[in-house]
């Protein structure tokens, strides 16, 4: 069985610094917190002005509907899936950063609940992943951006906005995708005319899987950021 107990193997960057510190990295993990939260808070709320903010000029991310884009293209099709109904929500639950002693880059994970509601049949219903971001962070000119973007998807469900009101799921096709996001995929690819991802980071118990594979993958990809080699997420 996986050792759900450790990190992956050759994976955790032991030259970063988290947690206490000096009173100077304090700073800089605040204002990478702020960047970060600032994903679901300005996303959600339509402020692609302030979303913007977030990123370097160039930067990628990576979900389950848009797959590697620009941050450009990601607004644009975001803007895009809300003019036709796609309704996404987030909340957040914590953050945690990795920071090289310099303050010059760090990796930011986010963990947070993507909720999207569907209607399916007539009838709604709310797909909620839960997942964590994570953010590559480098501070260029004296300013922090994004520099890539992607999540781990770890576990979802899919629950009725009113009771006793479910529409018909195919459970064949529902189990056909990933576990750790096979509600938001189902319903996603359902309504949304996309074509899911399947092989997403997942967790840590999806050893053996494409997703675990990926799992492992994000961690080694983020210890070569804070060990300061180039990247390509």
């Amino acid at each position: 069985m996986t050792d759900l107990h450790s990190l992956p193997e050759g994976t955790w960057p032991e030259r970063a610094i988290r947690n206490n510190g000096p009173d100077n990295l304090v700073l800089e993990r605040a204002k990478l917190r702020e960047l970060a939260e600032g994903w679901p808070c300005y996303r959600d709320a339509c402020e692609w002005e302030n979303f913007e903010s977030i990123f370097h000029p160039g930067a990628y991310v990576y979900t389950t509907w848009s797959g590697r884009v620009t941050y450009k293209e990601f607004m644009e099709a975001s803007k895009g899936g809300m003019d036709k109904g796609a309704f996404i929500m987030h909340r957040c639950h914590g953050v945690t950063t990795d920071i090289t002693p310099d303050a010059t880059r760090a990796v930011t994970k986010m963990k947070a609940t993507i909720t999207q509601r569907f209607t399916i049949d007539g009838v709604e219903v709310d797909a909620e992943a839960d997942c964590r971001f994570c953010f590559f962070f480098e501070k260029i000119d004296g300013r922090w951006g994004a520099r890539f973007v992607r999540h781990w998807y770890e576990k979802d469900k899919l629950l009725p906005v009113v009771p006793n009101q479910f529409p018909h799921i195919d459970l064949e096709r529902l189990n056909s995708y990933p576990a750790g996001y096979k509600c938001l995929a189902y319903c996603q690819e359902l309504t949304m005319g996309v074509t899911v991802l399947k092989d997403m980071p997942g967790h840590r118990r999806h050893a053996g899987t494409a997703c675990g594979e990926k799992h492992n993958l994000l961690y080694r990809l983020a210890k070569d950021w804070l060990d300061g080699n180039e990247i390509e997420v």
